[in-house]
């Protein structure tokens, strides 16, 4: 009976799904191998004990918000925060998508355009990446064109593929679109190259950005976006009042502070090149270039090869059932240790 009263966009519905076995080195989930800067890590008892947990966070995360504008050149009032960037993702379709609209993302592309577009009741239209899993500009925006979107979802770099758009075709894109194209940085600082000098150019522009990834705090779940203060205030219509807890808005500031940035990054994009490097070594391996801290790498048995790292107490993320990623598998570029544990791992699998 309960089943019957399920709205029509989530009957047979599938989402997200996490695997969950035990692990040497986690490789799948595109994850810092670093903890909290030890600077943050040796004042935590403080940090904590200055946090009142029987009162609300704030409902603004003013100080997160300013520290973040800092980091960003940009106001305060450019900045929305939120529980990672996918209760973003979701709070743009709760505010600008009716049943109905269209929605248009890239193929292969990050599975949580598609997920919340089918929540909203939106009118999917993905439009498939070349072979190489480059993007077809030309492809992308005749879409644009010819299907008028609500929502247009650029990834860059693209997640699984680690593929880049260059801005000159973002802003091409901006402009022929009627809704707003939101540019996901996710992997910005891996890349460098940033659409967020636009944000007040474009009235319909939004950049998500988060700091799971290059920050490190992925469990504390803070993302942000960055656009006009008009788009900001009808965010905020629609999220909770309390949406980011007092935590996770302290230990981010804290990180922000840190400094740590730039070594740990550099750390990662000079591991992300060897491991490439020695991944191009072993027959049976096709890599795709990068720019942000995974690689995707095409395998004749990808399940077995996967089924194996598994066996070895490496967790990379299989992707070779997905429609367009057949035969595919994203690995996460980790510490010195993991990378080379699976390059050994890979070369006797392949062997």
């Amino acid at each position: 009976m309960i089943e019957n009263l399920l709205r029509e966009e989530i009957k047979g519905f599938k989402n997200y799904e996490v695997e969950n076995v035990p692990y040497k080195y986690k490789m799948d989930a595109n994850e810092t191998p670093f903890e909290l800067p030890e600077e943050v890590m040796k004042n935590i008892g403080d940090i904590v004990k200055s946090i009142h947990v029987n009162i609300y966070p704030d409902p603004t995360a003013e100080k997160l918000r300013e520290e973040l504008a800092r980091y960003c050149s940009v106001t305060p009032k450019n900045i929305f925060v939120g529980n990672g960037s996918d209760e973003i993702i979701h709070l743009i379709m709760l505010a600008f998508v009716d049943k109905g609209d269209t929605v248009l993302y890239p193929h292969p592309s990050f599975a949580m355009y598609s997920i919340y577009s089918k929540i909203a009741g939106a009118n999917e239209i993905a439009v498939n990446l070349n072979e190489d899993y480059t993007y077809n500009v030309e492809r992308f925006a005749e879409a644009v064109e010819r299907y008028k979107p609500k929502l247009v979802f650029l990834c860059n770099p693209n997640n699984p593929t680690g593929s880049v758009i260059d801005e000159e075709d973002i802003i091409r894109i901006i402009e022929k679109a009627k809704g707003i194209v939101i540019v996901d940085e996710a992997y910005f600082e891996f890349y460098g190259k940033t659409l967020v000098p636009y944000i007040d150019r474009f009235e319909n522009l939004i950049v998500l950005r988060t700091l799971s990834k290059a920050f490190g705090i992925a469990g504390l779940r803070v993302g942000y976006a960055l656009s006009n203060g008009e788009i900001v205030k009808y965010l905020s219509l629609v999220k909770s009042p309390y949406n980011l807890n007092s935590l996770s808005q302290r230990i981010a500031l804290e990180v922000l502070k840190s400094g740590v940035l730039k070594e740990r990054v550099n750390y990662i994009i000079n591991e992300r090149e060897k491991l490439v490097k020695e991944l191009n070594k072993i027959n049976g391996i096709k890599v795709y270039p990068s720019h942000a801290n995974f690689v995707l790498c095409k395998f004749e048995n990808a399940n077995d090869v996967h089924k194996r790292l598994v066996e070895r107490g490496i967790l990379v993320r299989n992707f070779s059932n997905v429609k367009g990623l057949e035969g595919t598998l994203r690995i996460t570029v980790s510490s010195a240790d993991a990378n080379d544990y699976l390059i050994n791992a890979l070369r006797e699998i392949l062997s």
